[in-house]
C-alpha cells in the first residue's frame, strides 16, 4: 500500500475502550434486527410449512447473518493484527493498548462465533412455525 494511501477501516486498528463493547452492542443489533425481521416476515408473508426452511425468509435472514459473521470475522482479525504490533510499544498508553487490542480480537471473535451459533437453525428450521 503507498504511503499516504487511504485505508477505510483503519480506526479498527487503533486500540482505543470502544472496541471492548462495539463487538457486542453491534451483534445486539443484529440479533434484534433478525428476529425482528423474523416476526415481520411472519407476520405478512408467511411461507407455507411443507416448503421447510429454505424460504426467502431463511435466506435474506441468512445474507444478514453471513455479513455480519464476515465483519465480525474481518474486525477479529484486524484487532489480531494490532495485538501483535504492540509487542515492544513503550508508548505512554502502551498498558492500555496492549490490554484493548487483544481483548478486543477475542470479543470480536466471539462475537462471530455467537453470530455463527444463531444463525446456524436458519439452515434447518423453517421460519413461522
Amino acid at each position: 500500500m503507498k504511503r499516504g494511501a487511504r485505508r477505510p477501516f483503519r480506526w479498527l486498528s487503533q486500540p482505543h475502550p470502544l472496541h471492548l463493547v462495539l463487538g457486542f452492542a453491534l451483534w445486539l443489533a443484529w440479533f434484534a434486527l433478525l428476529y425482528a425481521a423474523q416476526g415481520v416476515g411472519c407476520a405478512v408473508a408467511p411461507p407455507p410449512a411443507q416448503q421447510g426452511a429454505f424460504t426467502s425468509i431463511n435466506v435474506l435472514l441468512g445474507v444478514g447473518t453471513l455479513a455480519f459473521l464476515a465483519g465480525f470475522a474481518a474486525a477479529a482479525a484486524i484487532a489480531a493484527r494490532a495485538a501483535r504490533r504492540q509487542g515492544g510499544d513503550e508508548a505512554e498508553d502502551a498498558p492500555l493498548a496492549r490490554f484493548v487490542a487483544p481483548a478486543a480480537a477475542l470479543l470480536y471473535g466471539a462475537c462471530a462465533v455467537s453470530t455463527l451459533v444463531v444463525g446456524l437453525p436458519l439452515l434447518v428450521v423453517p421460519p413461522c412455525v
